[in-house]
């Protein structure tokens, strides 16, 4: 006699593709049936449901569904609910290593002032003001309000008057950062060189369609549904739980244009890293740029670390390496041609530079990557 399959219900307070992709991942290959009456339609409660276990995401207080879940009282999770009064075992994405990724990559391109854009009360746009207040830098707030186009560009006309230039966004989701990158493009700001924009979640058809194609933080929201959905197989069986929240942390920063930029307040930086940029496929090393610049290697060195916080020899290889991820993900050339085009001759000091740097051998990246986005 076969198992029975399993009928769950998922009941999101908002469509989250990537989210939704790793939940359909695990029936799949579990047998279950997903009761979807409320996938796009959240206010569709579906009173009476009487299922298996529910896969939910609260991120309100008081609501409908609260009150639904309570009142059918079947197993649930709570995926991506930022919600702590309720006693239900929680898989959400770490929006504080998320912050402390994104506060490093700005500050490892000179970055000095910060903002964050999207929803108020945003615990991703909390977390980020409270990764660089720590270090010793402030953030300031831009809040989508519900109000006309032309509203919302005055408003941000307005508050981008009063922001030191250049300045690092942090948006937080990527539909956030198109508009705010489409707002910012239309009022005159250079970007990524008045305004580095960073979007979150990596949803490529946002990116790669925004006014200047949108970097952005690859969170591993699939895998929020995927080992949600595997969490609450478990409690379904019966098996003890053993910790009520389980965070996943972030993966990468997949850059696009609008950071495609280094914030160095010294000509003599500056001067340097556009060499680098333009030059780093020829092979060149630190000496190179030694010999293109005005001073001598120890000076290099200090206006580098002055500005930046990194070595020249750090910032030429970060350059590379960004260039040998995005080769990696985008193309299927052998790993020795990526090491050439990134500059190193030696495919095999490349590959284990790249693990170093990198944390998996360029082989791995691009099996990884490829497992992920398709």
């Amino acid at each position: 006699m076969s198992e029975k399959m399993k009928n769950v219900l998922v009941a999101l307070e908002f469509y989250r593709g990537p989210l939704f992709e790793g939940i359909a991942e695990y029936a799949r290959s579990h047998h279950w049936h997903l009761s979807l009456e409320m996938l796009h339609n959240p206010g569709n409660i579906p009173w009476g449901w009487d299922g298996d276990g529910i896969l939910t995401m609260l991120i309100r207080d008081e609501t409908t569904l609260l009150k639904f879940l309570q009142k059918t009282k079947k197993p649930t999770v709570n995926l991506e609910g930022r919600r702590l009064t309720t006693s239900y075992p929680r898989v959400l994405s770490d929006t504080k290593k998320a912050a402390e990724m994104a506060f490093h990559y700005f500050r490892g391109k000179g970055f000095e002032h910060f903002a964050f854009y999207g929803i108020e009360h945003s615990v991703r746009g909390r977390d980020f003001a409270l990764v660089t207040q720590a270090n010793g830098y402030p953030c300031t707030f831009l809040f989508e309000g519900a109000i006309s186009w032309r509203e919302e560009l005055a408003a941000t006309r307005s508050w981008l008057k009063d922001q030191p230039k250049p300045l690092a966004v942090l948006c937080w989701a990527d539909y956030a950062g198109a508009r705010f990158v489409d707002m910012a493009h239309s009022l005159g700001w250079r970007i990524p060189d008045d305004v580095a924009v960073l979007g979150m979640d990596n949803e490529n058809r946002i990116c790669d369609c925004a006014a200047v194609r949108l970097s952005s933080i690859q969170t591993d929201i699939q895998r929020v549904g995927l080992l949600g959905s595997a969490l609450l197989d478990r409690i379904m069986a019966g098996e003890p739980i053993e910790t009520k929240s389980q965070l996943i942390p972030p993966r990468e920063i997949v850059e696009r244009h609008s950071t495609d930029t280094f914030a160095a307040d010294s000509p003599l930086v500056t001067q340097a890293v556009r060499f680098m940029k333009e030059q780093y496929p020829s092979g060149i090393n630190v000496a190179s740029v030694v010999a293109v610049s005005s001073v001598s290697r120890r000076g290099l060195e200090k206006a580098f670390l002055t500005s930046l916080g990194k070595t020249p020899y750090q910032t030429l290889l970060q350059i590379r390496m960004d260039k040998a991820r995005l080769l990696l993900r985008e193309g299927q050339e052998k790993i020795a041609t990526v090491a050439r085009l990134v500059g190193f001759s030696d495919p095999k000091h490349f590959s284990s530079l790249f693990r170093h740097e990198c944390g998996a051998s360029p082989r791995d990246y691009r099996q990884s990557w490829e497992q992920a986005n398709h």
